[in-house]
C-alpha cells in the first residue's frame, strides 16, 4: 500500500515539475525581457536634422531593391529613383516615410538576443532601409514584423544598441511596389510653396490666359483682384491628385520622335513658380488617339512633359477641363443684399360727403 502511495506521489511530483518547466520556457520564449529606463523608451531614433542630410535611400523588400538619390538643384521634386528605373520618385511617399521616422517614439527596448531576432522577424526582415548621408555615413534599418493590435513594428538600427519597438511608419515599406514609389502625379509640388500659377495657350511667349499669384499669403488674379483662398486651395488640390494613365520613362526611338513633335506644338503650357524662385513648366500636348507601343484603345489622351525630368505622362482627355478654369470663378462670393419690398402705392381717400 505504502509503495503504491509513494509511486503516486512521485508521478504527481513529476507532473508538477513538467508543468513548471513548461511555464518557464513559455515565459522565456514568448516574453523577451525589456531593458532600459523610461527616459530611453521615449527617445526618437531619428531627428529632422539627421534626415535632412540624407542624400541616398535604398529600400529592399519582397518586390525588389529600389534606390533613390536627392538632387540638390531640384528643390521642388528633390528625390529621383535611379534603380531599377530612372524616373522621378514619389515625393509624397518619401516625405511620409521621413515624417514617420522623425516623429515615431520608442515604446520599448529589447536586448539583442537571438530569440528576440527570431520572435520579431529581424533575422528575416520584412524590409531593409539604408540611409546614406552627405558624408557617406550609412545607417541600416531592419524592419521586423508588424503588430496589428497597436499598429507598431520592431526595428534594428545599425550603430544603436537594442531592438526598438516603435509606431509603424505611415507608409508600408514591406508592401511598397514600383507603382507606389514612382511619381504618377503630374504636379507633385508642395502646394504651400506655390507663389504663382500661369496657363498659356500654345507657346509661353503669349500672355497667360489664366494667372494667379500669392502676395503676403493672399491670392490675386492678373489684375490684382483678390481671390478666395478656399477656392484656390480646392483648385490646387484638384490639380495635385491628377495622375497619369501611362508613364513613359524609357521611350523607344519612335516614342521619342512622337513626344518631340507633340512638345514643339503644345496645346498649352502650365508654369508653376515656388517661393524659392524655382519654375517648372508642364507642356500639355494636343489630344491623341494613338501612341507608339501603347494601347490607347482609340480613346483620347494628351501627353504631359515636364521641364525638370525626362518622363512623359499620358493623361485622359477628360482632365483637360482642370486647365480651362477662369480666374473669375475663384473670386470670393459677394454677398447679395436682400431684395427691398416694393412700396405699395397710396390709395386715394374718398372725400367725405357733406
Amino acid at each position: 500500500m505504502n509503495k503504491r502511495k509513494l509511486i503516486s506521489n512521485l508521478v504527481l511530483l513529476c507532473f508538477f515539475l513538467l508543468v513548471g518547466a513548461a511555464a518557464l520556457l513559455t515565459d522565456i520564449f514568448q516574453n523577451p525581457l525589456k531593458k532600459g529606463s523610461p527616459v530611453i523608451e521615449q527617445v526618437r531614433l531619428f531627428t529632422n536634422n539627421d534626415l535632412s542630410t540624407v542624400n541616398k535611400i535604398i529600400l529592399k523588400n519582397k518586390s525588389g531593391e529600389f534606390t533613390f538619390e536627392r538632387d540638390p538643384n531640384n528643390q521642388i521634386s528633390p528625390w529621383h529613383m535611379t534603380a531599377p528605373r530612372d524616373i522621378s520618385a514619389n515625393s509624397v511617399f518619401i516625405d511620409k516615410l521621413f515624417t514617420s521616422l522623425s516623429f515615431s517614439k520608442v515604446k520599448k527596448v529589447f536586448p539583442e538576443e537571438k530569440i528576440n531576432y527570431s520572435n520579431f522577424s529581424l533575422d528575416k526582415p520584412t524590409s531593409t532601409l539604408t540611409l546614406v548621408d552627405q558624408t557617406g555615413k550609412t545607417t541600416t534599418v531592419l524592419v521586423g514584423l508588424m503588430n496589428t493590435i497597436d499598429n507598431s513594428t520592431y526595428l534594428k538600427v545599425s550603430g544603436r544598441s537594442g531592438i526598438f519597438h516603435v509606431d509603424a511608419p505611415s507608409v508600408s515599406l514591406e508592401n511598397a511596389t514600383i507603382v507606389d514609389l514612382v511619381e504618377s502625379q503630374i504636379i507633385s509640388i508642395d502646394l504651400e510653396t506655390i507663389l504663382s500659377f500661369r496657363i498659356y495657350q500654345g507657346a509661353k511667349r503669349t500672355t497667360p490666359t489664366f494667372e494667379i499669384k500669392k502676395k503676403n499669403e493672399i491670392w490675386y488674379d492678373r489684375d490684382n483682384n483678390q481671390l478666395s483662398s478656399d477656392k484656390i486651395d480646392d483648385y490646387l488640390n484638384e490639380l495635385s491628385v491628377l495622375k497619369s494613365t501611362f508613364i513613359v520613362d524609357k521611350p523607344t526611338d519612335a516614342q521619342k520622335r512622337q513626344i518631340a513633335i507633340l512638345s514643339r506644338n503644345p496645346s498649352m503650357i502650365v508654369s508653376v513658380e515656388d517661393n524659392k524662385g524655382h519654375v517648372i513648366d508642364y507642356n500639355l500636348s494636343t489630344t491623341i488617339r494613338d501612341f507608339s507601343d501603347v494601347d490607347l484603345k482609340n480613346e483620347e489622351y494628351f501627353v504631359v512633359t515636364i521641364s525638370n525630368n525626362n518622363t512623359a505622362y499620358i493623361v485622359k482627355k477628360s482632365f483637360l477641363e482642370l486647365f480651362n478654369r477662369k480666374a473669375d470663378s475663384l473670386k470670393p462670393v459677394t454677398p447679395t443684399a436682400a431684395p427691398v419690398a416694393p412700396v405699395a402705392p397710396k390709395v386715394p381717400v374718398a372725400p367725405v360727403a357733406q
